[in-house]
């Protein structure tokens, strides 16, 4: 490509990609020149509509709704992204869920739910898309972790866990697949303005947060979405197993 940053002529597969953060990635690398894959899960009509600001961008673009908690849906959902796009260029495991729990009060079942889609899903779309992309000797994967998953939070658990294991796992794929031409790397967002964050922005712990981030402002989804798209362009080339914390310096490294 002429253009490092530019995302021409790529595929770009977005889990959770129908609303928040996913939804910015999708229309993200739709500007930036890439045919999306859009993966949703229950929110169909939410999905569609991203479809159609992608394809309003002079982008090809199709939803796959599949629940990548679960390793076959995973795999179907890939392969039939992988059947109508020719591949999957840049995969970017954004999908997930964050209810909140007391450690002693939360269910076996809560636990299990939150680690599977969060973390476990990751894990089942990356493998599933693995294959292709070292078939072509070149691809990019970028997980969506969370400050959470650097610093912990009460009554979050799991959701802190499973972003926790997305950065070991991104370190772990990147070690075995970068010298085969695959790169994976991380995003972890602070608070982002989204309808998962929308209580917490109108609390008073929200302001209380906000008072404390050297950037006087909490993250627009689209403020994410420029570090994942970067780091699925050819300017990140010597990103290997790396972490882009947008995070108005809520979490310093």
């Amino acid at each position: 490509m002429s253009d490092q940053s530019s995302l021409s002529g790529a595929v770009v597969l977005v889990t959770g990609g129908s609303r928040g953060i996913g939804a910015a990635i999708a229309r993200a690398s739709a500007q930036a020149g890439a045919d999306v894959a859009v993966g949703y899960w229950e929110q169909a009509s939410a999905a569609a509509s991203v479809v159609e600001d992608v394809q309003a961008m002079g982008r090809t673009a199709a939803a796959f709704g599949a629940d990548i908690s679960d390793p076959d849906e995973a795999r179907r959902m890939v392969a039939e992204a992988e059947s109508t796009f020719g591949r999957i260029d840049g995969l970017v495991n954004c999908a997930g869920i964050m209810p909140s729990s007391p450690v002693i009060e939360m269910s076996d079942q809560e636990w299990d739910q939150v680690l599977r889609t969060n973390l476990f899903g990751p894990f089942y779309c990356s493998r599933a898309a693995l294959p292709g992309m070292l078939e072509r000797g070149k691809g990019s994967i970028v997980m969506i972790s969370s400050r959470l998953g650097q610093i912990g939070w009460p009554e979050l658990a799991h959701y802190s866990a499973s972003k926790a294991g997305l950065l070991g796992l991104t370190k772990s794929l990147a070690k075995e697949f970068g010298p085969r031409g695959i790169r994976v790397n991380a995003v972890a967002p602070g608070v982002t303005i989204t309808d998962m964050t929308r209580e917490l922005l109108e609390s008073e712990a929200g302001q209380r947060r906000l008072d404390e981030l050297p950037s006087r402002r909490f993250a627009e989804a689209e403020d994410v979405a420029a570090s994942v798209v970067f780091l699925l362009s050819e300017a990140a080339a010597m990103y290997h197993g790396q972490t882009l914390n947008p995070n108005g310096g809520g979490f310093m490294q």
